[in-house]
This record gives C-alpha cells, sequence and structure tokens, in this order.
C-alpha cells in the first residue's frame, strides 16, 4: 500500500473499530452484569417477604398460606415467577400454585448464605437460601425461589440493540471526521505534489517556500537539489562548449598541416587520418560527457518532433538509396529525458539501420507501463550471430561500411545514464535488424 492517506484511513479504521468494538463489549457485559445483579437483588427482596410471610403448619413444618402469597404471580400457573420450601433432604414441603409440576432439584446453601445460580444456558434464574427455623425442634429449610429468564433476555436484547446501533452510527460519523481531518491534514502533501509536477512540466521553476515547519526541511532541499542540478548541467554544458571551442584551432593547423603538399603522400594520408580519428573522438566524448542522463524533475519531452526531424535529416543524407521511412507512434508521446539525449539515442539507432537497409527503415515507439519502448527496424542483411559484441567501443559489423563503429557503443552509454536496456534481434517483419530499447518514461 502505497498511499499515505489509504494508510492512514487503515490504521485509523482499525484502531477507530477495534476501540468501538471494546467498548460495546465492555458496555454489554457491564450492563449484563448490572441486570443479573438487578435480577438477584429483585429475587431476595421476594425471599424476605416469603419469610415474613412463611408460619409453621399442623406439623410444626415450615409453610406458607397461598392466600397471603406477597407476589400475585406466585398465584398464577406459569406466570415465570415460582418459588418452594425444601427440608434438609431436599424433598418439597410446600410451593406456589405457579409451579407447573415440581421445583427443579437445587443444592442447598448452608445456614444464613445465599446461592444464586442459573440452571442452565437457558433455564430460570435460581436463588436459594438456607435458614434454621427454631421452634420445638429446631430444623433446616431452603427457601428457593426462581424467575423465567425471559424479561431479563428481552431487556439485554433490547439493550444490545440499542448499543451497536448507536456505535455503528457513532462509528460512521467518526470515520467522515478522520477523513475530513486527514483531507485537512494532507492538504500540503497534495500541494507539494502538483508544485513538483508543475516543476516537471516547466511550469514553475522550483517548489514554493509556504509550508508546514515539517515540511519546510523537504521543500528548502528540493528547491537547492533542482537549482543545483540544473546550475550543475549548465557548468558541465559551458565546459564542454569551451573545451569544443578550444580542440577547433589545434585540429585546424593539424588538418592544414595534413594538406602541405610538400609532405609525401604516405606521411599526408597517416595525418589526415589520424586528424580524422582526433575529431570524430573528441565529437562522441563530447556528447559523451554532456549526457544528461535521467533527471525526475526534467521537463517531459514530446518524442514526435524529434523523430519526424531525424528521419527527414536521413532521408537527405542516404537520398542515393531512396530509402523509404515509416514512423509509428502516438501523438503527444513523452519521456521525462533530454532532448539532447533523445537525439543522440534516436539518431545513431536510425543512422545505423539506415547505413545497413536496402530498401525500408521503420521506428515504432511507444509506451509500455511505466517505459518507453523503441522499435527499430530495416530490410538489410541484419546482424550476425554474435550481435552483442556490436555493443563494444569501435566494433563495425564491416568494415567496408564507413564509420567508426562509436554508434551502437554510443547508445549503450546513453543508455546506462538512464538505466535503460537494449536488445539486438532480427526481424520478423522486414528480414533485417531489429534494436529493441526500453528506456524510463516517467
Amino acid at each position: 500500500m502505497t498511499s499515505i492517506r489509504a494508510r492512514l484511513l487503515l490504521a485509523a479504521s482499525t484502531v477507530l473499530l477495534t476501540f468501538v468494538a471494546l467498548c460495546g463489549a465492555a458496555l454489554e457485559t457491564a450492563f449484563r452484569d448490572s441486570a443479573r445483579g438487578a435480577q438477584e437483588e429483585r429475587l431476595r427482596g421476594l425471599t424476605y417477604a416469603l419469610l415474613g410471610a412463611a408460619e409453621p403448619d399442623e406439623k410444626n413444618e415450615l409453610s406458607l398460606n397461598d392466600a397471603n402469597l406477597p407476589e400475585p404471580r406466585l398465584g398464577q400457573p406459569q406466570s415465570g415467577l415460582e418459588a418452594a420450601i425444601l427440608d434438609e433432604a431436599g424433598t418439597t414441603l410446600w410451593h406456589s400454585p405457579s409451579v407447573d409440576g415440581e421445583p427443579p432439584v437445587v443444592i442447598g446453601p448452608e445456614v444464613g448464605k445465599w446461592k444464586f445460580e442459573r440452571l442452565g444456558e437457558s433455564g430460570p434464574f435460581a436463588l436459594s437460601f438456607g435458614l434454621r427455623w427454631l421452634g420445638d425442634q429446631p430444623r433446616r429449610y431452603t427457601v428457593l425461589v426462581l424467575e423465567s429468564p425471559e424479561a431479563y433476555e428481552a431487556q439485554l436484547s433490547i439493550f444490545r440493540h440499542t448499543l451497536w446501533t448507536y456505535l455503528f452510527a457513532g462509528s460512521i460519523v467518526l470515520l467522515l471526521a478522520l477523513l475530513l481531518v486527514m483531507r485537512w491534514g494532507l492538504a500540503p502533501l497534495r500541494r507539494l505534489e502538483g508544485e513538483l509536477r508543475e516543476v516537471e512540466t516547466g511550469a514553475a521553476p522550483q517548489v514554493g517556500a509556504r509550508y508546514p515547519a515539517e515540511l519546510t526541511p523537504l521543500t528548502s532541499a528540493l528547491n537547492a537539489m533542482i537549482v543545483g542540478e540544473r546550475s550543475q548541467l549548465q557548468r558541465y554544458r559551458h565546459a564542454l562548449g569551451d573545451l569544443a571551442h578550444s580542440l577547433k584551432t589545434p585540429l585546424a593547423v593539424l588538418r592544414g598541416l595534413a594538406g602541405d603538399a610538400r609532405l609525401a603522400d604516405e606521411p599526408r594520408r597517416q595525418l589526415d587520418e589520424q586528424v580524422g580519428r582526433m575529431q570524430s573522438i573528441a565529437d562522441h566524448q563530447l556528447a559523451r560527457a554532456a549526457t544528461a542522463g535521467r533527471r525526475t524533475l526534467a521537463q517531459p519531452i514530446n518524442v514526435r518532433p524529434i523523430a519526424d526531424k531525424l528521419v527527414a535529416a536521413l532521408a537527405k543524407v542516404y537520398a542515393d538509396k531512396n530509402l523509404v521511412f515509416s514512423v509509428e507512434m502516438p501523438d503527444g508521446l513523452t519521456a521525462r529525458a533530454d532532448s539532447g539525449d533523445l537525439y543522440e539515442l534516436l539518431g545513431n539507432v536510425l543512422d545505423n539501420a539506415a547505413k545497413w537497409a536496402r530498401s525500408r527503415v521503420s521506428l515504432a515507439v511507444a509506451r509500455e507501463g511505466n517505459a518507453l519502448l523503441l522499435v527499430a527496424e530495416d530490410d538489410g542483411p541484419g546482424f550476425p550471430d554474435d550481435a552483442e559484441h556490436l555493443l563494444g567501443r569501435g566494433v563495425r559489423a564491416d568494415t567496408r561500411v564507413p564509420g567508426q563503429g562509436l554508434g551502437l557503443a554510443s547508445v549503450v552509454e546513453v543508455l546506462s545514464a538512464y538505466e535503460g536496456r537494449i536488445a539486438l534481434e532480427r526481424s520478423a517483419a522486414l528480414g533485417g535488424a531489429r534494436v529493441t530499447i526500453r528506456i524510463p518514461a516517467a
């Protein structure tokens, strides 16, 4: 995940949802415990009321009169509220009219102790109390009160529904608030992104200076890098221009000496050949040193005009061969590269194709992902089997063809500055050579 906004939103959403889930679970547990405690207190109060109404029967056993029950539901069958008095052996001595059948068997607590439990996962709540009846013969009893969990479950269900509804609505509101906060907080980064695009397209010379304190060091470093890169490239080119100008005079003198009629033919020929090599090597080294290479903040260059100019120039240079040039590329195709480097790259590839072609040369340029794909083909004899050795400096496929053997080597050196790749193959369409070049386009 590369987007800062997406990362922040995912992290914030995860934290928020985790907090809401834990908060909801805690509140639900607290309410359940509170409702269970209220249930116990209600049954305990009813137990006290039953003890207050209890009296011995004719057998001197503790019992209650059904007419004096403290809760009307105890006298209604299947009302969900039941009560019973058990002896020490667990035998039922009395039960309320609401009991359907026999009360459940429970283990009575010790005298003076309370025992509150739920009989099974879906069974009723049961509260039992152990007591000793002091009469003619002290006896131990257990007062048992049971209540159906329907009211408790309904109350819990209503609370759970209300709780999670409000928590869900609150989460949505908080997420929207987080989105707004993140949008506001990331606004400087979006502005910086826009200004960098303007710098890349040449619409602005550098990044603006009004940014938050956290981004000020970054923007200052970017501006320093932009200014330094442009100044350095300009200094290089000025220095290379001065070097080229200073070499012109010595080379011109040497060329003049080579034309001196007083020299013998062989020395004059050798001198002229060496001067020509020196001129070609100097031109090549100057062009190599002037290669700008890949620059992230460089202005994108339209490739089509460069290709059209080179094709027009080569058509004139090789007019005697009547070559047919074809160029295929979408209009507006751009590459973030130096225009001089593109001239060097396409010029050497097309010149090599035209030099060996019999009648046709084709150039296809397209964007493939984040790369620029250039394919030059001709209908000449094609590359030899060991074509890769032609990428070395000074290597030529045929010494009968004029040239210094530096064209494809120059292409390799330009590509190395752009982290590009080149492949020499046989053209399936034209039958000659096929040169495939791939360079980053963004």
